[in-house]
């Protein structure tokens, strides 16, 4: 799989991850809707990088991949009353965010 299309999928989970953090009632924990807003920019980059800017694909992916690794480990590690995240959730975005680190990282 090609750095493009990983980050065109990753972008697409992040802002379908960013999406249900919005809708009330999906019993996913709490965030604040700052972060769900986060992930949705996020997403959205990743998208229009992957489609657009072939040349930015592959430190766009590195970056990417950064971010999930840091707010799964936040979400892991760190206990803020206004967030909330099943462990699950976060040890998933943690890994899946050192995967796309790696992927980007790689010639």
């Amino acid at each position: 799989m090609n750095k493009k299309t990983v980050l065109l999928i990753i972008g697409l989970l992040v802002i379908a991850m960013g999406v249900l953090a919005l809708l009330p009632g999906m019993n996913m924990g709490s965030e604040p809707k700052w972060h769900a807003i986060a992930k949705l920019v996020l997403g959205v980059v990743a998208v229009f990088i992957a489609l657009k800017n072939e040349k930015a694909v592959g430190i766009t992916t590195v970056i990417v991949g950064v971010v999930l690794v840091v707010m799964g480990l936040l979400g892991l590690f760190m206990k803020v009353s206004t967030f909330s995240a099943p462990t699950w959730h976060s040890a998933a975005v943690a890994i899946v965010g050192l995967i796309v680190l790696i992927l980007g990282a790689r010639k």
